[in-house]
């Protein structure tokens, strides 16, 4: 899992080759990039995005799932942890 901040207006996910090489190579498990922007809003996206994400931002990916405050973990955990990992 990679956990990124957007800062300011940008749309567009800091991920650097290797991160995004990594996704790549790994992205048919549960991999997952999760981007908390300047609403505090968290997106969570699938690894294999990462790409796009990176260079084309986060309106080229749809998201799996978009937590506003107060967060549900429970459904986070339940989006990106395995079954039976809690």
């Amino acid at each position: 899992m990679e956990l990124k901040v957007l800062h300011g207006k940008s749309r567009k996910v800091a991920l650097s080759p290797h991160q995004v090489s990594w996704q790549t190579r790994n992205g048919h498990g549960n991999t997952f990039i999760v981007a908390r922007d300047s609403t505090l809003a968290l997106r969570i996206y699938m690894g294999r995005d990462s790409t796009d994400l990176c260079m084309d931002g986060l309106d080229s990916v749809e998201a799996v799932a978009v937590l506003e405050e107060p967060y549900d973990w429970a459904e986070f955990w339940r989006l990106t942890a395995p079954s039976g990992a809690m």
